[in-house]
């Protein structure tokens, strides 16, 4: 079985520590719980945002044990391995992959990059 590395980008492990550390009980065990399902598993396609730069998926996960937030999570297309990169947590909205694709683009440090949105 592959595994995936599942961890936040480069740069960004403060952040998402931080983040972490904010969350109640169960939204902190549903979040490592998620980590650890997508080192062995994709996320579900009803989870997909759109497409980052020509080369990040970006998935808004629901994290178990914790109904009103998702993970934000990409999976970079062109890299070997096809690493998951972690951007935090969002309150499940409308707008969170909107949101999300905002918190992707900041930390990678993208300009102006191109995003297609789930149709």
């Amino acid at each position: 079985m592959t595994t995936f590395k599942v961890e936040p980008v480069p740069g960004c492990e403060d952040e998402i520590v931080e983040e972490f550390s904010r969350l109640s009980l169960p939204c902190a065990n549903g979040f490592a719980s998620m980590l650890d399902i997508l080192e062995e598993n994709d996320p579900s396609l009803n989870d997909r945002c759109g497409q980052l730069a020509d080369q990040f998926e970006l998935y808004a996960v629901p994290l178990p044990d914790c109904p009103r937030r998702v993970l934000i999570l990409s999976i970079d297309q062109k890299a070997s391995g096809f690493p998951r990169w972690i951007h935090g947590t969002l309150p499940v909205s409308e707008k969170a992959c909107e949101r999300g694709s905002r918190i992707a683009i900041r930390q990678f440090g993208l300009v102006d990059p191109t995003w297609e949105k789930r149709q």
